[in-house]
């Protein structure tokens, strides 16, 4: 029996550069693992198959879990004959741009690596990731990383330490494909005159934090303005920046201070009960429970 940690992740930085023939946008963005986290167990059975059990009754269990779909990979390249039973306990919120369903699934591949006795290397368990999201080979490395392409071209940036950010998960959800199916050319190359990275590079964290900026939300927004009624809500109650991550529909703030941070949850989860207080962590984190 295994059990790993499955880390969120925020998107600091979301710029849409064009569309493939293949329908696939490319991206560039700059990733960011935060501490919110779900909770992977992993065991063997003696019957061949894949039982997926979560504690969120609105979460897949069938073929279209990501884990599932991890799990059936690997059994099937490394002709795996015994079964596996994999619960998940989810606190990230779904359908919020937060990576819960990609981390879920990284954590499963690194999980069943070790419980299958593998020996994966770090690219043949990218490879599979990959097959089944593009945010899956982030949430396999995690910590601050520039991601473009379709989300296979990874490059590590210095550390992003923050740690009084608010999250709010308002109530409704954004499918990622819907989203992008929306969005207009008029988006693309929105802000590719961000110095974000040159602020990050060089540890100006503060001048990063106010540089937060995703062009996604400008379509999020035409659906619901909810998004920038929260937005506004987090600067007003104290927030450097706020800003939506991925494909919506939550939405974090950066908070100077600890005493900052716990004024605005008190006001904001009154009206938004989906409210997290969470931190940045850094590649290497803590993976194994």
């Amino acid at each position: 029996m295994i059990k790993l940690y499955s880390y969120g992740k925020i998107n600091l930085f979301l710029d849409i550069e064009g569309k493939l023939s293949n329908g696939y946008h490319l991206i560039k963005s700059v990733m960011q693992s935060i501490e919110l986290h779900d909770e992977i167990l992993l065991k063997n059975t003696d019957k061949d198959g894949i039982i997926i059990k979560c504690s969120n009754p609105d979460i897949p269990v069938d073929e279209a879990n990501t884990c599932f779909k991890a799990a059936s990979e690997i059994k099937e390249k490394y002709k795996i004959y015994s079964g596996v039973i994999i619960e998940i306990n989810k606190y990230i919120p779904s359908e919020a741009g937060l990576g819960g369903g990609s981390s879920n699934c990284a954590s499963v591949i690194r999980g069943l690596n070790t419980l299958w006795d593998l020996n994966m290397s770090e690219n043949e368990m990218w490879k599979i990731g990959l097959k089944i999201g593009a945010d899956v080979p982030f949430c396999l490395k995690g910590g601050t990383y520039l991601v473009e392409g379709i989300g296979e071209k990874l490059n590590r940036i210095n550390d992003f330490v923050w740690n009084d950010i608010l999250l709010v998960k308002p109530d409704f959800s954004m499918s990622t494909s819907f989203v992008y199916n929306k969005l207009v050319a008029d988006y693309y190359n929105s802000y590719a005159d961000s110095k974000i990275l040159n602020h990050i590079n060089s540890d100006d964290f503060k001048a990063a934090a106010m540089s937060v900026s995703n062009t996604l939300e400008k379509t999020v927004e035409s659906f619901n303005p909810k998004i920038n009624d929260i937005k506004k809500l987090m600067i007003q109650n104290g927030a450097l920046s706020s800003c939506m991550t991925g494909s919506g529909s939550a939405v974090f703030g950066l908070y100077s201070g600890k005493a900052d941070l716990d004024c605005a949850y008190g006001k904001i989860a009154s009206i938004y009960p989906n409210t997290f207080k969470t931190r940045t962590i850094t590649e290497g984190t803590k993976l194994f429970i």
